[in-house]
């Protein structure tokens, strides 16, 4: 039963990634913004995407493999970007950690540690590019706030993993408020997978491979921000806009980052001189570009490696549409023969309840004149002749 559960949520997933792109890209933005790179422009932006993604899919596989789990390179890094297919989704990221449970015998509850591991390193590498780029361009120190929240943040997670009693006094306090209680694992033993991986090697591995990723996502921003302006971006300000967007989206949490990182970025890039509607452009069109690519890729590799699953998926849902259908005509056979039976009981009811109906005798003659009535003469036996 829990396995066709979790194919038909593959099914769910697979119709929220093609609501995604239709709600999210914004494809005359992204033509407009394709007709007006050069083709060197195009190569690298594409070139950059897919390198990025490569070096996620290792990030992926070597914390995986760091659990302990039984799972080859390949197949780690197939699960990664497999799953990009719904990165566009709240949840999105969880895609992998399924796709991994088609591998030996790997389960969800193992390959979560890994997610939650990832997470800390990625927010102490952006953190630190961030710290980084403020240093080097010389901004307020106000500014330093949001990469120093990054930064305990990460702590508080890395104290989380390394301590039960921690992780038992933040589980306590995010289950007071209705809105944070939706956050707290289901799984009762996540904690001690998370203190397998809370080593100080895997960590820094994940940082240094979250750093890798982010300069390649400024190198994006220079490619695509240098071919659609006049005005072009310096190399330290693309490292600033992007990694400060990206320290904003972690510091005030939404779904999948659309809405605070997109606007940050747009306001930074604005700060720089360039125009709001060109940022706005500029955003609408790195935004729809990548997410057009991960859908893309990762629809091509989840056809490709994990067919049978979607076909195994597809069957349960049309078993799952025959048997709503006869239960549909089992429904409403019962409801007749309830409607039957009411009706049934109604009448037999109302004719319990009427006045008998059966004739008197007539009265004797004398009765009718008062007299009392003349008792009839018994009847003598015969006698034998």
């Amino acid at each position: 039963m829990r396995s066709q559960l979790r194919r038909i949520i593959l099914i769910t997933i697979a119709i929220g990634i093609v609501l995604a792109v239709v709600f999210f890209v914004d494809f005359g933005t992204l033509l407009s913004a394709l007709g007006g790179l050069s083709v060197t422009a195009l190569v690298s932006l594409f070139l950059l995407l897919a390198i990025s993604a490569v070096v996620k899919a290792v990030r992926w596989a070597y914390f995986l493999r760091a659990a302990r789990l039984d799972i080859s390179w390949r197949n780690g890094m197939t699960t990664y970007l497999a799953g990009m297919t719904a990165g566009a989704l709240p949840g999105g990221s969880w895609l992998p950690v399924r796709l991994a449970q088609e591998h030996g015998t790997v389960r969800m509850r193992q390959a979560a540690a890994a997610l939650f591991v990832a997470f800390v390193g990625d927010i102490i590498g952006i953190s630190l590019v961030a710290w980084a780029s403020l240093l080097i361009t010389r901004q307020p120190g106000p500014t330093f706030v949001l990469p120093a929240i990054g930064l305990f943040m990460a702590g508080v997670l890395i104290a989380m993993g390394r301590s039960r009693r921690v992780w038992m006094y933040v589980d306590r306090l995010l289950a007071r408020s209705r809105v944070t209680r939706r956050w707290l694992p289901q799984e009762s033993d996540i904690q001690s997978r998370v203190n397998a991986l809370m080593r100080s090697g895997v960590i820094a591995r994940g940082a240094l491979f979250s750093i890798a990723t982010t300069s390649l996502s400024a190198v994006v921003l220079v490619v695509v921000v240098r071919g659609l302006t006049f005005t072009g971006i310096s190399w330290r300000d693309a490292f600033f806009v992007h990694s400060m967007s990206e320290t904003t989206a972690i510091v005030i949490p939404i779904p999948g980052g659309i809405g605070t990182s997109d606007s940050s970025l747009a306001g930074l890039m604005n700060s720089l001189g360039i125009g709001w509607v060109r940022a706005t452009y500029v955003v609408l069109a790195l935004r729809s570009a990548d997410l057009l690519f991960k859908t893309i890729v990762g629809s091509l590799l989840l056809v490709a490696f994990y067919n049978k699953l979607l076909m195994t998926a597809l069957k349960v849902r049309s078993r799952a549409g025959r048997a709503g259908q006869q239960a549909k005509r089992v429904w409403k056979f019962s409801s007749e023969m309830t409607r039957r039976g009411t009706r049934t009981a109604r009448i037999s009811g109302a004719r319990a309840h009427e006045p008998s109906r059966q004739p008197v005798a007539a009265a004797a003659p004398s009765a009718q004149h008062g007299q009392p009535p003349v008792p009839a003469e018994p009847r003598r036996p015969s006698t034998p002749a």
